[in-house]
Order: C-alpha cells, then sequence, then structure tokens
C-alpha cells in the first residue's frame, strides 16, 4: 500500500503560534506546519519582537494577515503591515471597523480600503459587544478571538446568520480553549472574559485540506489505495468532511494504524445521477472536489460558493476558466457551480493559470495524471500549503 504523505494543518499551526506568542511560553510545537503561510507567520512573529520600523509584509496570506493586524492591534507600538497586489484586493476592512470600535487607531497609507495601513496599538480597550461582518472570511472573528483574552474588559463577538466557515471559528474557539481562555456562547454571541493562556505544548494533526488531493487522485483514476498518516476521526479541521463528499465518487475509507487508508471502489459510487454539495463550510476542498466531479459521469453542483472569490485567487473564475480549457461542461447559474461532464476531447497542450493560487495548481496536477496534456503555469506556488505536493505525484 503506497503513502501519500501531507503536510501538518497550517490552520492549526497559525493559531497556535498566537496563541504561544500570547503566552510567552517556550513550550514546543510538535509537527508545526512548514508550509509557505506558517513559516511566514513565525517570521513575522519573531519580526515585531526586534521591530525596527521595517514594513510587515505578508504576501498573499490571508490568515497571516488578518491574525497579525489583530496581535498588532493588542501589542504596543507602531506598526506598519502590507502584503502583496492580491493581497491588497482581499477583504480586511470589517477587521478594521471592528478593531477601531475597540479602540485602535488604524490609518490606511496609500488607498483608502486597501493594504498598507499603519497600526498604533495598545489601545485596544473591551466591554462591549461587536458586530462583524463576516459573510466573506471567518478569519475576522477568528482574529478577534485569539486576543480577545488579552483584551481589558474582555470582549463580545455577536455572530451574523450568514457567518461563513463555521468550523473554522469552532476550530479557533477550541484551541483556545484548550490553553484556558474562557469563552462561553449564548444565543448568537460570543462572550469571552479576561484571562490568559496556558500554553502547554502541543502536536498539529496532518491536515485534511491536503489529503482532498489524495481523494481526487483515486476517483480519477479509478483505481488504487493509498495510506494517511496522523489523520483522526473528529478531527477540528473543516475539510474532515471532505472524506464523506468523495465517498460518492467510490472512495471506501477506514481509520486504521494512526491514519487514514482510502481505496478506489466502484461498488461505493453514489447511485444518484446528480450530486448537490454544499462548500459553504469548507470552501478549501472545492478544487479538488470540482475536477473528482468532472471525471464521475455525474451532474454535480456546488452551493455555497460566495466566499470562494475572496481566495488567492478567484477560485469560481480559475476553475472555470481551467475545467473549460480542458473541455468540461461547466457554467455558473443562480450561484451555483454546475459540472456535467467533458463535452469535447482536447488532444493539443493546455496551459492552465493557476494565479499563483496553490489549490488551482494542485487540482489541475491531479487531473494532469489523467490528461497528460495539462500544464501547469506556476508550480511552486504549492508551497504555500503542500511543500511536497510534487514528490506524492
Amino acid at each position: 500500500m503506497q503513502e501519500f504523505i501531507v503536510p501538518s494543518s497550517k490552520s492549526i499551526s497559525n493559531r497556535l503560534l498566537i496563541i504561544k506568542y500570547l503566552s510567552q511560553s517556550q513550550e514546543k510545537i510538535n509537527n508545526l506546519s512548514l508550509a509557505d503561510d506558517t513559516l511566514l507567520m513565525q517570521t513575522l512573529l519573531n519580526k515585531i519582537d526586534t521591530y525596527n520600523s521595517e514594513i510587515l509584509f505578508c504576501d498573499n496570506a490571508g490568515t497571516v494577515t488578518r491574525f497579525l493586524i489583530a496581535l498588532l492591534a493588542l501589542k504596543e507600538g507602531i506598526w506598519k503591515v502590507d502584503a502583496d497586489s492580491k493581497m491588497r484586493e482581499r477583504p480586511i476592512n470589517p477587521l478594521l471597523e471592528s478593531l477601531r470600535e475597540l479602540g485602535a487607531k488604524i490609518e490606511h497609507i496609500e488607498n483608502q480600503k486597501k493594504l498598507p495601513i499603519q497600526i498604533v496599538g495598545g489601545l485596544l480597550k473591551g466591554g462591549k459587544t461587536i458586530r462583524i461582518d463576516s459573510k466573506l472570511s471567518s478569519q475576522f472573528i477568528s482574529s478577534l478571538l485569539l486576543i480577545s483574552p488579552y483584551i481589558e474588559k474582555g470582549l463580545s463577538i455577536e455572530l451574523n446568520n450568514d457567518t461563513v466557515s463555521m468550523p473554522y471559528i469552532e476550530m479557533t474557539i477550541s484551541l483556545m480553549k484548550d490553553f484556558g481562555a474562557k469563552i462561553n456562547k449564548i444565543g448568537n454571541n460570543l462572550i469571552i472574559n479576561r484571562s490568559e493562556y496556558f500554553f502547554k505544548g502541543a502536536e498539529v494533526e496532518n491536515d485534511w485540506s491536503s489529503a482532498c488531493y489524495a481523494f481526487e487522485k483515486l476517483c480519477i483514476l479509478k483505481e488504487g489505495t493509498l495510506f494517511i498518516k496522523n489523520l483522526i476521526p473528529n478531527s477540528l479541521q473543516a475539510d474532515s468532511v471532505s472524506i464523506k463528499h468523495f465517498s460518492h465518487f467510490g472512495i471506501q475509507y477506514s481509520f486504521e494504524n494512526k491514519g487514514l487508508v482510502i481505496k478506489y471502489n466502484a461498488q461505493h459510487i453514489s447511485k444518484e445521477n446528480e450530486i448537490l454539495f454544499d462548500v459553504e463550510d469548507s470552501p478549501d476542498m472545492f478544487p479538488s472536489l470540482a475536477m473528482a466531479s468532472l471525471f464521475s459521469n455525474k451532474k454535480v453542483i456546488f452551493k455555497g460558493i460566495r466566499s470562494l472569490e475572496q481566495k488567492e485567487s478567484d477560485r469560481i473564475k480559475s476553475m472555470l476558466e481551467g475545467m473549460k480549457k480542458i473541455g468540461a461542461n461547466v457554467n455558473l447559474e443562480d450561484n451555483k457551480f454546475i459540472i456535467s461532464g467533458f463535452y469535447k476531447q482536447v488532444s493539443e497542450d493546455i496551459i492552465i493559470n493557476t494565479y499563483n493560487d496553490h489549490r488551482i495548481a494542485m487540482a489541475f496536477a491531479i487531473a494532469s495524471l489523467k490528461l497528460p496534456n495539462i500544464k501547469i503555469d506556476n508550480k511552486d506556488c504549492v508551497s504555500k500549503s503542500f511543500p511536497m505536493f510534487w514528490d506524492n505525484i
């Protein structure tokens, strides 16, 4: 049985790094992610302790940018934050407005509503309820949650009914509680009392989002068995639900030997000719699940796709463009992404524009195992989340 090697979770890693930083603990995080985003988070956290007026540059890392902005609003000093041209276009203003409401002084250096920004930190005062627009990203809430135990008088956050990616917020809350944060949920309100983290060390589980490419591989090749270490049932990760989604296309799975065994079994393919997936709570699995859907001989409809426009690329546009290039019958209708298989065979080489988006690159790279005329324009972008991806391929 072949092993498919996936990295540790960068979502968990980045949250633990903020918690550890605030606790001032020297305890170790085992199996910390080696993804670019986590390495960047470590670099910037080290830099703010030896800050010398340089701009803290966050590349195109949404989690790093938003978590760092909230942390710097808490930390005394004058800070400047910038990122690349794509991250400058991704939303941050709901977070900035919430921090201003708590007393932070944040100014735009160039263009209003965009990075770069200057933050005067150490001015936050709590004791109030924050209502934040979180229909574009759950990271606004997670970034506030992570710093909230250290805000004077604590904080209450009112969740909207249209908050996206709730499992990521639940992950944040669970990790915070593990290390001493005092959080209560009453109705739609998260109430965080003033407290401190007591970081006692941790071990990061492996990444379910990366495992989706193993599922995609078996669905497209329609054969094989793979073993993935350190994936657990009842995971904190939103994309742990992916295994149930991919099972519609013939993935049989079991947890054994401290990991996950997956096998392609045609007898397990869903009998339904039309399948509906809701990816609002787990948008990162969309590119790989969409490619698996294309090879399934079924009509597959995706809803809950609104946040996909605000990722490293506009993933709706990126997937639509790339899939049409390889002859897919795919379209958008009533805010749904609809796949109806292939409408033509394409024999010439096809260059997929990834828009520097790691998940677009990986989803199409797996498809190239079946369609070798697919070529990826930027192979190196996968290091953002999955540095050993090409070794698996």
